[in-house]
């Protein structure tokens, strides 16, 4: 069974055509609008490699190119409100009730972790990730753990969701091995729920030029990911497939668009591309800085070239152009 949401094209702004561009003092219509695997943390996990001005995680190190430094943790959490907000506003869509236990993988910060815990206090949640970034001061109903979602899961609750989100560009290598082990430690009847998406826009009135400098960074970044293994992109039938060979059942895919801008006519859509734009304005030397100088050979100062004509295009008002959720 495949759903799919929000097919239509969304409505621009009356005042987001303009063909203007900005220039870095003119902020105002963006700023205005807007166990092994399970192990204990220890010394080791916080001695965080640094490079190019940045940290990044030390526990299986290398592995994920994004730094963990508080920087990149303010994108992380902008990040989830750009997604939160273009899925319908909500933690999860499948039809779980009454919750008990549930784990969130590559939970980051956190924060979909916590919200959780909040809205939901009698349920037990569990978050893991491979850098122990997370705040010490959370709800009583929930745990952090330093793991990594390609090796064996060893916990020993059964959980009523496995959550996931955009865990599919830079994170997990293996997607078989994760249903696999998702489907092994949920409850039965339990769900796992992927949010993901592609750093890939597209727009519903072709106003992405055909020289964009950020389609070449989109492209450049996705060969650079894919050098490790990685993809980069969300394949939704593919995921769907992976999850049925798994041996899941009532398959879903929802399907939704992020905005990139405050553009769209629809109040939390044009909230939700403010904080696709800061994630990208403010994101774009941590989401490069590795894959560019290290997977493709690229010298910081190309690299700041590039990402300054990026940011100079995320500026105009006439693209309108979102992520596929």
């Amino acid at each position: 069974m495949a759903e799919l949401l929000n097919e239509d094209g969304i409505e621009v702004r009356d005042d987001s055509s303009s063909s203007r561009t900005f220039n870095d003092t003119d902020s105002a219509y963006y700023d205005s609008d807007v166990e092994e695997s399970t192990r204990s943390v220890t010394s080791s996990i916080f001695d965080y490699e640094k490079s190019h001005g940045r940290t990044y995680h030390a526990y299986h190190a290398g592995k994920y190119l994004l730094p963990n430094d508080e920087i990149e943790q303010e994108r992380c959490d902008i990040m989830y409100h750009a997604v939160r907000l273009s899925i319908g506003n909500t933690l999860f869509h499948a039809p779980v009730r009454n919750p008990t236990c549930v784990l969130d993988i590559g939970t980051g910060t956190g924060i979909w972790a916590i919200e959780f815990a909040d809205t939901y206090p009698a349920t037990e949640v569990h978050g893991t990730d491979l850098s122990p970034i997370q705040p010490s001061y959370v709800p009583p109903n929930l745990q952090f753990e330093i793991a990594d979602a390609d090796e064996e899961w060893t916990f020993r609750q059964q959980f009523d969701l496995v959550h996931s989100r955009v865990m599919n560009d830079t994170s997990l290598k293996d997607w078989p091995h994760f249903f696999q082990e998702a489907y092994k430690v949920l409850k039965p009847g339990g769900w796992v729920e992927c949010q993901e998406f592609s750093y890939k826009r597209y727009s519903d009135d072709n106003s992405i030029p055909s020289n964009s400098r950020i389609t070449e960074w989109e492209d450049l970044w996705t060969e650079g990911i894919n050098k490790i293994g990685l993809k980069g992109h969300c394949d939704p039938n593919l995921v769907m497939q992976q999850m049925r060979d798994a041996g899941f059942i009532n398959v879903t895919r929802r399907t939704f668009k992020m905005p990139i801008g405050p553009w769209a006519r629809d109040k939390t859509l044009r909230e939700a591309g403010m904080f696709g734009y800061v994630n990208l304005m403010d994101g774009f030397h941590g989401l490069s800085v590795k894959v560019f100088t290290q997977m493709l050979g690229w010298s910081i100062e190309e690299l700041e070239v590039l990402l300054a004509q990026c940011r100079q295009e995320l500026r105009r008002k006439d693209i309108h152009g979102w992520w596929p959720m």
